[in-house]
């Protein structure tokens, strides 16, 4: 069973989703922490000076990656080298073969390396897809996933500013994993282009990525970084045979009124959701499916937590282990090169 957890990274990533998730789980204790910046005393554990200290003294079940992605190859290995499950934020690695390497080292020491992809697990992505399979909604066809986010030199601190690879690496995992959990399936082809008008140098601040589905189902996704406007941090919308459903991460409170074109009636729409909302529409009508916490990424990723420990608990393999979150670094890649060579499609093996 799991119940000791060490941390490896204790920057913004740490602070703002990984601690939160664990103080609402009450059966985990974080027992030490390491960071390379050397943060001040104030977590409420003892900090060491390596992680190689932090796994021999604290004998953690459970060691959290928060660090950037050139590092999780290196501190994965040792996590499974102590003995440790590991919980690791996306990507899960920097090369396809390394997360190869970390498979096999996974099987060796019989533990779990499970990727922080915690987007299905926010109660608007959840209630959507369980509406989903309920009459009314048809068949999924179709899904649009939008960003446009405003870059600031706070979001471009550190290793994500200096990365040329910058948007579809650090958020094309979420998308690509959204896509694959509404459409219960992998892609069998990907095409993206990434225009960089600040120069080939530059950060991929734009991504247009098609994703092609059996059946003649579609993905789009639209990641848009290039200027500023208004902040939109994700968007979906789930085009099905009798009904759509649209998604909206961001918090809201949102009044509209006026007179129904088609029926002539007048309406009062007024919408409250802190951390976003998701909707079905079946022409003029609309129902409300859910709404998700000002705090959804702790929250998601505490559910995720939650799945993950019940799944090695009943010696299954948990969510978001080592098959899926190789799957999408394949797909990353496959995007970039895509990419590089004018948006020429990539045959996918699921």
């Amino acid at each position: 069973m799991v119940k000791r957890v060490a941390i490896a990274g204790l920057g913004r990533a740490a602070r703002a989703i990984h601690l939160p998730a664990l103080r609402k789980l009450p059966n985990l204790e974080c027992v030490g922490g390491f960071d390379l910046q050397r943060p001040e005393e104030g977590f409420g554990f003892p900090l060491f000076d390596s992680v190689e200290a932090l796994l021999a003294q604290t004998r953690p079940d459970m060691l959290f990656i928060v660090t950037p992605p050139d590092s999780h190859f290196a501190l994965t290995k040792l996590g499974l080298e102590a003995g440790c499950h590991v919980f690791c934020e996306k990507p899960l690695a920097e090369r396809i073969e390394d997360a190869e390497a970390l498979a096999e080292l996974a099987r060796a020491a019989g533990r779990h390396v499970v990727v922080n992809s915690e987007f299905p697990w926010m109660p608007i992505h959840s209630a959507a897809k369980r509406r989903m399979a309920e009459p009314g909604f048809g068949k999924l066809q179709f899904i649009t996933l939008q960003q446009t986010f405003i870059v600031t030199p706070e979001t471009e601190e550190g290793w994500r500013g200096l990365d040329p690879q910058r948007t579809f690496k650090e958020f094309g995992t979420h998308v690509l994993d959204l896509a694959q959990y509404f459409f219960d399936a992998a892609p069998i082809s990907i095409r993206a282009r990434m225009p960089r008008p600040a120069g080939p140098s530059a950060p991929d601040h734009l991504n247009i990525v098609e994703l092609e589905f059996s059946g003649e189902r579609m993905a789009l996704i639209l990641l848009d970084r290039l200027s500023p406007g208004r902040h939109r941090y994700l968007d979906i919308r789930l085009d099905g045979t009798e009904a759509i459903i649209e998604t909206s991460i961001g918090g809201r409170l949102q009044a509209a009124a006026g007179l129904n074109t088609r029926t002539r009636k007048p309406f009062v729409d007024v919408e409250v959701a802190m951390g976003g909302t998701a909707r079905l529409f079946r022409e003029e009508r609309m129902e409300r499916l859910a709404t998700a916490p000002i705090d959804l990424f702790p929250d998601a990723t505490a559910r995720l937590l939650t799945d993950v420990l019940a799944a090695i608990e009943r010696g299954e393999t948990p969510p978001c282990a080592l098959e899926h979150s190789t799957r999408t670094l394949r797909l990353l890649a496959a995007a970039y090169e895509s990419a590089a060579d004018g948006g020429s499609p990539r045959a996918f093996a699921p």
